[in-house]
């Protein structure tokens, strides 16, 4: 998610703005984990397992 967030940004921004912005964001994410004590979880479980299943993993 935030590569897609970068690549989709540098498109419209330039190279400085994208970095700047999705550095702001992964320290929101990483303020929010130490603030609620929960980890980060780019994909829920339901829908890891449903790629897993997919690629016959599981």
């Amino acid at each position: 998610k935030i590569k897609e967030f970068y690549e989709r940004l540098y498109v419209k921004k330039g190279a400085k703005k994208s970095i700047i912005a999705t550095s702001r964001k992964m320290i929101e994410v990483l303020y929010t984990m130490i603030r609620t004590g929960n980890l980060f979880d780019s994909m829920p479980e339901e829908a890891l397992n449903r790629k897993l299943a997919q690629y016959g993993l599981m």
